[in-house]
């Protein structure tokens, strides 16, 4: 699969930047922001989940009615001082996306990270010299769990899906890319251990570090 495919698309955060944890940071102070006393257990249960999952969490369990989009504008906020500051690569990713580059495999990125925080973080990461293509999905449309996204992603690119291979640390993601014919590569993280075991039935490879390919 890794050997023939023409395109590698990249997730962001969580896939190449070791950023996540700082994301799912933010879930815990969005709760908290409402007045709310969290449990260690509730706190655990916030730093697995992704936005739309902390929207509904704190609706089914406080009550508490707020739009994905509110979440949305207040964590980005808060990240860009993170990201501004730089965050780390994930390991190997900087030296697997120049190995590919002198393949001549097209290299990738599409996050649903807003495309502004998109460009300071992989600036700052000094990534953006390698990649031929840099997407956000509020520029494309849709989202990652939508199959149908992929077809619009790949004419962008202008390769066929079963060329190109995702890579995502993101489960909702591995399974929309899975659906739409790509291979999939998965990225553990410390925000997708809960996910694992499905993870390792929806992906081709999973691997923990960049240095595991050639």
């Amino acid at each position: 699969m890794l050997e023939g495919m023409k395109a590698a698309i990249f997730d962001m955060d969580g896939t190449l930047l070791d950023s996540m944890g700082e994301w799912r940071k933010l879930n815990c102070s969005f709760v908290r922001d409402h007045g709310i006393e969290l449990t260690a257990e509730q706190e655990k249960d916030l730093l697995s989940m992704s936005g739309m999952m902390v929207v509904e969490y704190v609706r089914e369990r406080f009550g508490i009615d707020v739009p994905f989009s509110a979440l949305l504008e207040r964590s980005s906020r808060l990240m860009e001082p993170a990201y501004r500051g730089g965050l780390a690569p994930k390991d190997g990713a900087p030296g697997y996306l120049a190995r590919l580059r002198a393949r001549g495999v097209k290299c990738v990125i599409c996050t649903a990270t807003p495309s502004r925080l998109m460009m300071i973080a992989l600036n700052k990461a000094g990534l953006v010299r390698d990649l031929n293509y840099i997407f956000s999905t509020d520029m494309l449309g849709g989202s990652k769990a939508d199959p149908a996204f992929y077809d619009v992603l790949c004419a962008q690119i202008g390769e066929k899906k079963e060329d190109c291979v995702m890579f995502e640390d993101a489960l909702y993601a591995m399974r929309g890319a899975r659906s739409a014919g790509l291979g999939v590569v998965g990225v553990t993280d410390a925000t997708n251990e809960l996910d694992r075991a499905a993870i390792r039935d929806v992906c081709d490879i999973v691997i923990d570090s960049f240095d595991e390919l050639e």
